[in-house]
């Protein structure tokens, strides 16, 4: 059986370690929504699914029909803590972290 929306939402949500709240919440809608859409019993407009896209650390290519990004799950994530840190000089400094831990020299 071929994955549906709803459960890509949920395999990425829990791939994250997040429950049904958490997500709600950052994508400020109900749980029970959530829930609805996980267990597809309704629609997703595509504006929605660009924000869980975003909130899920993935793409909404993935989100419809599994396709897959040239970077896996763990990196588009890593990608989005890096752009949530506020201070630029936080973020250059974790950015080089990630360069030392990789072996990247630039």
């Amino acid at each position: 059986m071929e994955k549906t929306i709803g459960m890509r939402i949920r395999e990425c949500r829990l791939a994250l370690g997040m429950t049904q709240e958490e997500l709600a919440e950052i994508l400020h809608m109900k749980k029970v929504t959530l829930s609805a859409y996980e267990n597809d019993r309704i629609d997703i407009k595509v504006s929605i699914l660009k924000e869980m896209a975003v909130g899920l650390g993935t793409t909404v290519a993935y989100l419809i029909d599994g396709e897959e990004s040239e970077f896996s799950l763990e990196v588009m994530q890593a990608a989005r803590l890096l752009q949530g840190i506020q201070n630029e000089q936080l973020r250059k400094a974790a950015l080089e972290q990630v360069r030392v831990l990789a072996g990247v020299r630039i």
